[in-house]
């Protein structure tokens, strides 16, 4: 039998090895901290999960693969792992990212609607749009609950503690390491990775935001969901943060960047100027130069292959690159 360590218990790690372990590997995975520990990419509370990717049809593709594997999981261990309240995308610059989107997603046959901005607030309690060109809406897409998903995952393989290193690597048939944040550290001589702060605010509204759609401001940049779970409503910046290492990387939030979110939640959704901020994470997102996901066999050591730069937008592909870690497992 073939054996398979992998290192890092993140989404991509936990996929891999639960698929490997479904198909008869003998699959360890082995973690420095905990599966879905807040430190890791992997980690955070909520994730948006949609099917806009500009033109990049087969990311679109991937997405949908994804949803339904995540609902197998939610069938398979009962949990509520997934809210299918629809995303929606303000139009609120200059850039085409919205109208690629829907051009993919009507070529596909994947549900979609083009909102004028008062047409999109039936959607919210309060939406601010005079600056909105328009709205598209995904009513498929939705939100994941991240740490369970990923802990969930985590159920079907054999995690043990550890921090691997090349000079001190696991010995397996196949080693995959699929670090996150911590994969350039790793191997800095062969991953280019930009590891970035980002801060992330959750706000207190009321019942009335329960269930509402999550929302991407592409230009603003901004994103974020109405209240799930209990945890309020996330407003979080998606613009570059400052370039951090994981292990020292301080995880209060940045006052300057809750102003901020508290501007932009004001102006956005005008009802919550004067809501409170209830809860707060930092975290790091790990992303390529070209922000593409990296599977890639190591130059030099035959059995050994480097999985990574997924934040941002590869947690909701989570479950799909485990198909890509059985191609790893069986490609030497």
């Amino acid at each position: 039998m073939t054996s398979v360590v992998v290192v890092g218990a993140g989404v991509f790690g936990v996929s891999i090895g639960r698929e490997l372990s479904r198909r008869d590997f003998d699959v360890t995975v082995v973690e420095q901290y905990s599966p879905g520990n807040v430190r890791s990419g992997s980690g955070g509370d909520t994730r948006l999960h949609r099917s806009s990717h500009g033109d990049v049809e087969w990311y679109t593709l991937l997405s949908r693969r994804s949803l339904a594997l995540w609902h197998e999981l939610k069938e398979e261990t009962g949990l509520r792992l997934f809210e299918p309240v629809g995303v929606a995308w303000f139009d609120s610059g200059d850039g085409d990212f919205s109208t690629r989107s829907e051009a993919t997603l009507r070529r596909l046959g994947i549900p979609c609607e083009r909102l004028t901005p008062e047409e999109a607030r039936r959607l919210y309690p309060s939406l601010g749009g005079d600056d909105l060109r328009s709205v598209l809406f995904e009513p498929d897409a939705g939100v994941l609950y991240a740490r369970n998903a990923t802990r969930a995952l985590a159920q079907s393989v054999r995690v043990i503690h550890g921090r691997p290193t090349p000079e001190h690597p696991p010995a397996a048939d196949v080693v995959i390491w699929a670090c996150g944040a911590w994969l350039p550290k790793l191997f800095p001589a062969l991953v280019e990775q930009r590891i970035s702060r980002r801060d992330v605010f959750f706000f207190g509204v009321d019942g009335g935001w329960s269930g509402t759609p999550g929302f991407c401001d592409y230009d603003g940049p901004y994103y974020g969901h109405g209240e799930l779970g209990g945890f309020g409503m996330k407003v979080a910046p998606d613009g570059a943060g400052a370039e951090v290492d994981p292990d020292d990387l301080d995880r209060i939030p940045d006052p300057a960047k809750e102003q901020l979110a508290r501007e932009y939640a004001a102006r956005r959704f005008p009802s919550l100027a004067d809501a409170p901020v209830i809860g707060a994470r930092v975290c790091q997102y790990d992303l390529t130069l070209d922000t593409h996901f990296l599977v890639a066999p190591h130059p030099a050591v035959p059995g050994w292959w480097l999985v990574g730069g997924g934040s941002g937008h590869g947690f909701k592909h989570g479950p799909r690159t485990g198909h890509a870690g059985l191609r790893t497992a069986t490609a030497e």
